[in-house]
């Protein structure tokens, strides 16, 4: 969440969804610490190899026009 606010992306207001951001937190959390499985930690892995091959400009340039790719519609 420390990246995404020092990125320019301001955190849920209140009322918002803080609870999805609460979960993603969780998840890095259980993610650094080893305690997803091994499917989870694969995948992540995975994507952020993807997402890392990126250049970052053209990172950014794709998030803001909807074009970085939807995981869930990746063939398997």
């Amino acid at each position: 969440m420390r990246r995404l606010v020092a990125a320019g992306i301001p955190p849920p207001q209140k009322g918002g969804d803080a609870r999805g951001w609460k979960r993603l937190l969780e998840w890095r959390t259980e993610l650094g610490h080893g305690l997803v499985s091994d499917e989870a930690q694969l995948e992540y892995r995975d994507f952020t190899s993807e997402i890392e091959a990126i250049p970052a400009n053209e990172r950014v340039r794709r998030v803001l026009d909807d074009q970085l790719w939807d995981r869930r519609r990746k063939p398997r």
